[in-house]
């Protein structure tokens, strides 16, 4: 079926259901949530339009029906977002037209950051799966003046269910099966329970899922089956979040072991049947916060965190396995320590003024497998050690005054890294005014080069790597037409000077070059307790001064990135059952060409992958038992030949993911 014609009937039965369900239902209903506020923009409560960030707030019910089984089909629906693929099966994100893969994005989850500190990236599909996950908040825009290095192009900040929102046991289980005969299967127990001020809340999950059951062919003409035999991605989870009076303590475990056959350009085919690129990704981490007030003004929260990790890349070598190329690097661990201190000063009449400071120690070792140490400290071959480390000491302060209709946010971090210094401003100005509102922001992000990047032994040594620096300018005009109506829009342009980037003829990372995105976003969203939807678009493009190496040839469109991307999708609910139909539209995309692949002489030739669509469809039983829910999704309806390209000229082909699943589960609250 021709595009065209796959949108037009998937807008009919958004419409259809939407008019239907107006004309039953009329003005009766309210809400079907209260209003939503975040705290990822100022670390202090707001609503969305006081908040000095563009902001994306996608909730529980959000996440419910529309089927969403992993955090990257949440951030599909998000205006902006896609997604890429990087070597040995990672997928990254974008954002804006940009690949922030490598640090540009910071990933938290309850507050904890889970990019890996090999390289900056995260590992989407399969990770962090829906059926945890109460609400996310998303800035589209810098956040490095609140959480310094990674938050440079947007913050992602997921929080799991809470105490109070379980009140008891919740157990979710899904079983799914995808293209031809390729099967997954989820399960997770979560128990919450709050009274008076002690609150705890804990979740143990699984889950195995193949990435497609396609064939993947590299650029080179090697071929391999994916399925869960060659692409599998089991996903491990153990979280805990409790507090008792002002003292919080979290804990967090995950882990995503993955097949990577697709390699850094070729195959790797199995030996004697055995995959030669099983890996793992794992974060543990344990934080502890502690919030005082020493008047009714004046309050301090320190705060201690530990990270223990792997690289995003680190190898699992199955007993009698035959060594594949990332094997080589040996095993990779990571450690950071994270303190911080704030104090903070809120005076009705002057504003609330925020100081503070901490220290940021970051630690990799590495064993080549070899025995020989993993990293290298110099360009003297001799200047060599299995551990490294390096350091950072911040200062930062925010002053947010409420002048109503204008609220008014400026702040700053300044950061000492081992590899030179960054400074982050902010500025926002924000009006509201019955039912109009507007920002005018402002803000300096910065990344800061990891240890692994700079000492592994696997890459030369960089002459002089630098933290790169980003600065975005966004304007954006938000209108609440009735209650139940919102619209918003807004416009940005981004400035990435010197990015940190992976240099293929030295094999090391280097400051190169700039990247500039420009470009618009807009949504509206319907909101009633029985029906409602939602429409977005984002289009973004390079700027007049991007490098070559980021886009295509016309330098009209970022490489692997759809210049607009359109979201739609509808709710709507009768007696116990919940139908949501969904849907995105991504425009055509540009991936290098297999004769650039194989070209010796490095031309840089791209192949145009046509527009195409995503669609979906959820239906809920609620209460068929009492607190039992049952759900049954088809994701990909069309099945449409989906593929993930690589957004530089890496020579890896595009990689099949996400084909047509069918997934039954069952929701039981205790």
């Amino acid at each position: 079926m021709p595009n065209a014609k796959k949108i037009a009937l998937i807008l009919i039965l958004i419409l259809s259901q939407e008019s239907f369900a107006m004309g039953e239902m009329g003005d009766a209903f309210q809400f079907y949530e209260e209003e939503a506020k975040v705290v990822i923009a100022t670390q202090r409560e707001q609503t969305p339009e006081q908040a000095p960030s563009i902001i994306s707030i996608v909730t529980r019910h959000d996440i419910e029906a529309y089927g969403a089984r992993d955090l990257a089909d949440i951030l599909r629906l998000v205006p902006g977002f896609e997604f890429g693929v990087d070597v040995d099966g990672l997928v990254g994100l974008s954002d804006r037209g940009i690949w922030v893969h490598e640090g540009k994005v910071l990933l938290m989850v309850n507050g904890i950051i889970q990019n890996d500190f090999g390289y900056g990236n995260y590992n989407f599909i399969g990770s962090i799966p829906a059926s945890i996950i109460e609400k996310v908040e998303i800035i589209r825009g810098p956040g490095s003046a609140i959480y310094g290095g990674f938050a440079e192009v947007s913050v992602i900040n997921v929080i799991t269910h809470q105490a109070e929102h379980l009140n008891g046991m919740r157990a979710r289980g899904d079983i799914g099966t995808m293209g031809n005969g390729g099967s997954s299967r989820f399960g997770n127990i979560s128990y919450g329970n709050a009274k008076n001020d002690v609150r705890m809340a804990a979740h143990v999950g699984y889950g195995i899922q193949p990435l497609s059951e396609r064939d993947y062919t590299d650029f080179f003409g090697n071929r391999i089956p994916l399925g869960e035999k060659n692409s599998f991605r089991e996903w491990q989870h153990i979280i805990v979040d409790a507090s008792a009076h002002n003292l919080s303590l979290n804990y967090h475990r995950s882990s995503l072991t993955y097949l990577g056959q697709d390699g850094f350009t070729t195959i790797f085919q199995p030996v004697n049947g055995i995959p030669q690129e099983r890996l793992q990704d794992f974060v543990d981490t344990f934080q502890l916060k502690y919030k005082q007030a020493l008047t009714d003004r004046l309050s301090l929260e320190p705060l201690f965190e530990y990270n223990r990790g792997s690289t995003i890349a680190a190898a699992v070598l199955p007993v009698g396995q035959v060594s594949g190329a990332l094997e080589d690097l040996g095993a990779s661990d990571t450690t950071r320590y994270r303190s911080q201190l704030l104090a903070t000063y809120d005076h009705p009449a002057i504003g609330q003024l925020t100081l503070g400071g901490g220290y940021i120690w970051d630690g990799i070792e590495n064993v080549a497998r070899d025995g020989t140490p993993g990293l290298q400290f110099s360009t003297n071959p001799n200047d060599t050690g299995s551990k490294g480390y390096t350091q950072s000491t911040f200062g930062l302060l925010q002053y947010i005054r409420d002048m109503n209709p204008f609220g008014l946010t400026l702040g700053a971090r300044y950061e000492d890294t081992t590899f030179g210094h960054a400074f982050a401003p902010r500025a926002g100005l924000t009006y509201i005014h019955n039912a109009f509102n507007a920002k005018l922001l402002y803000g300096r992000a910065f990344r800061i080069p990891l240890p692994w990047q700079v000492w592994s032994k696997f890459l030369n040594f960089p002459d002089d790597l630098r933290p790169e620096i980003a600065n975005t300018t966004e304007l954006e005009l938000g209108y609440k037409f009735t209650p139940h109506l919102t619209g918003k829009v807004n416009a940005f342009f981004i400035d990435i000077n010197k990015p940190i980037v992976y240099n293929g003829a030295t094999n090391s990372y280097t400051n190169f070059g700039e990247i500039q995105s420009e470009g618009a976003e807009a949504e509206l969203r319907l909101q009633y307790a029985h029906y409602g939807g939602f429409a977005n678009l984002s289009y973004a493009t390079p700027g007049p001064d991007t490098s070559p190496g980021f886009t295509t040839q016309s330098r009209k469109q970022f490489l692997a990135m759809p210049p607009l991307k359109v979201d739609l999708g509808a709710y709507y609910r009768q007696g116990i059952m919940e139908y949501s139909p969904s849907v995105t539209y991504l425009s055509a995309r540009a991936g290098q060409s297999s004769d650039s692949a194989n070209d010796p002489n490095g031309t840089l030739g791209t192949t145009d992958y046509n527009a195409l669509l995503l669609a979906n469809m959820n239906i809920i039983a609620h209460d068929v038992v009492k607190n039992f829910d049952i759900h049954l999704a088809v994701h990909n309806i069309f099945d449409t030949r989906y593929v993930l390209i690589q957004p530089y000229f890496g020579a890896h082909a595009p990689l099949p993911a996400q084909d047509r699943e069918i997934t039954l589960g069952v929701t039981w609250h205790i």
